[in-house]
């Protein structure tokens, strides 16, 4: 990646933007600060904002975490460089979303959990569980962690001349220092404001790309109308494209990932009640909706512009470094800081909050394993250090995936959400939708799944956008047989009370008689 870095003219940030950069993390330090002031030094302040999250927040938290650096650099690389057949993938995964929303939220809140792990113990054992929170650290950690960090990593690189690598220690460190300090309630309120500036950079470079193609907005779209840009839908039979087909396919693989993403449902348990809970996937995935056009019509629009002024376009740029290079090189001082600010936000967003949900995990599914008894001090450290190696190891992997120099980062990111962890949502699909499935089963299920899904990643063009169904669909069938051909003894099935959707009547009827019974005894 450097030796296409190198055709890049980098241009030295003025003062101007020095100072829009400097005040921009003087808010993000204050927030934190702020939130440090409020808050007990407890685990659960730590982990669930001490139930003091307001929905609309945690809505706005919601869509910065599922967002990123990734919808900001890649999404606009992918729409310069071709079409919007993909955008399809926007209102798949929005609608899927909300569906699992109204159809899961009232059952995790009434679980009271820390983590979506500890369902998995609840309704299998503690091997699925364990096996859950272990893929989704890597997934987490190994695989979106990484292209995060990458792609701000690429756009500072861009814009100032420093070295990739040295670029991506500098973020990763800042951020995981960031993460350290900040509790939940921090890392919610800085991804409002974050979500802010984010958009805000966006709608400024679309202004400015819009003064350079004639015509402006019209033209632009006159211009990808014609050479066939704003292609967005595909009704061909054909699964190694982006096809109407393969988003179908995404819609139900989506339903279930968002069930067992940490890091989005973490919101979910942290907000006072179930209406609330709902309230923030509803509103979260609506504004992800709105913000997808918005992202897609950004390389669109970069598109046109250097059509329409071709000389300013360096020979050799890679795909992912069109939008940064945008910035450098057509934006005037000051505003250039106001564009880094938010692509830095977008890259915090997402990265604070997964480092707070690894923590999660770690310190709740796993700690217990050598450390029953820890006092809650004791879980705190834990947490912290825990953060900061997640840090160290997203670090690392992002400079393998610079050394790589991949076609497309985009690609890669989905082709790895798949490979560690697209079939781990078939579980949760298995757990909720199914009274037959059980343990043994479901962890047959997910290594089926990874080894179906490598298989189909190196020996097929099946489109990317369809390798987390292979896999969650591998997982849900393998699992289910392997389950009916393995049955638990029934005296180590846990009950199902409250566990399925086929059981939540069963769960208040047998909740029902012991309040009844502590009323009278009062």
């Amino acid at each position: 990646m450097n030796h296409c870095l190198a055709l890049i003219s980098p241009r030295t940030l003025s003062i101007a933007d020095y100072i829009a950069l400097a005040i921009y993390f003087a808010l993000n330090i204050g927030i934190g600060w702020w939130c440090a002031r409020r808050k007990k030094a407890s685990s659960n302040d730590f982990f669930l904002g001490g139930g003091r999250i307001t929905w609309w927040a945690a809505a706005i938290s919601f869509f910065a975490t599922a967002t990123s650096s990734i919808t900001f650099m890649a999404v606009p690389a992918k729409t310069y460089s071709t079409d919007w057949l993909s955008f399809g993938s926007a209102p798949a995964q929005a609608l899927a979303g909300i569906l699992m929303g109204f159809c899961f939220a009232g059952l995790f809140r009434k679980l009271n959990l820390t983590t979506v792990y500890g369902y998995l113990e609840k309704r299998f054992d503690k091997r699925v569980r364990l096996a859950g929170a272990g893929l989704g650290i890597m997934m987490k950690v190994a695989g979106r962690m990484s292209v995060v960090l990458l792609l701000p990593s690429l756009a500072l690189a861009t814009v100032t001349g420093m070295n990739v690598y040295i670029s991506i220690m500098l973020m990763g460190i800042v951020t995981t220092i960031y993460a350290m300090e900040g509790g939940f309630e921090a890392v919610i309120w800085t991804d409002v404001l974050q979500a802010g500036v984010m958009l805000i950079g966006v709608g400024i470079a679309l202004y400015f790309a819009f003064q350079g193609v004639p015509d402006g907005l019209s033209g632009i779209v006159r211009e990808a109308t014609g050479a066939g840009k704003l292609n967005a839908i595909s009704w061909d039979f054909d699964l190694t494209k982006p096809t109407v087909w393969v988003f179908v396919g995404l819609f139900f693989y989506t339903i279930f990932s968002q069930v067992s993403d940490q890091p989005l449902m973490q919101r979910l348990l942290a907000v006072a009640n179930s209406s609330e809970a709902r309230r923030t996937i509803l509103w979260g995935n609506v504004i992800g909706l709105g913000s997808a056009v918005v992202f897609f019509f950004t390389g669109t629009a970069l598109w046109a512009f250097y059509v329409a002024n071709p000389d300013r376009l360096a020979p050799g740029l890679p795909n992912d470094a069109i939008f940064p290079y945008f910035i450098a090189n057509e934006l005037p001082a000051g505003v250039v800081g106001v564009i880094i600010a938010g692509l830095f936000a977008a890259a915090m967003g997402a990265l604070s909050s997964i480092l707070n949900s690894t923590a999660a995990v770690v310190v709740t599914d796993f700690h217990p394993l050598w450390r029953a008894n820890a006092t809650d001090a004791q879980r705190l450290r834990l947490a912290r250090l825990s953060t900061a190696l997640c840090g160290l190891c997203a670090t690392a992997m992002a400079s393998f995936l610079a050394w790589r120099n991949v076609a497309s980062l985009w690609d890669e990111f989905i082709k790895l959400m798949a490979l560690f962890g697209g079939g781990f949502p078939g579980v949760f699909a298995l757990g909720l939708l199914s009274r037959r499935a059980n343990s043994t089963g479901v962890i047959i299920g997910l290594v089926a799944s990874i080894l179906v899904t490598a298989w189909i990643q190196m020996a097929t063009n099946t489109s990317v956008f369809l390798h987390g169904f292979v896999a969650f669909g591998t997982c849900m069938i393998v699992g289910y047989i392997s389950s009916l051909v393995f049955k638990c003894r029934r005296s180590i099935t846990p009950s199902l009370a409250g566990l399925t959707v086929w059981d939540l009547e069963r769960q208040s009827k047998s909740v029902t008689p012991t309040v009844l019974s502590d009323e009278k005894n009062r």
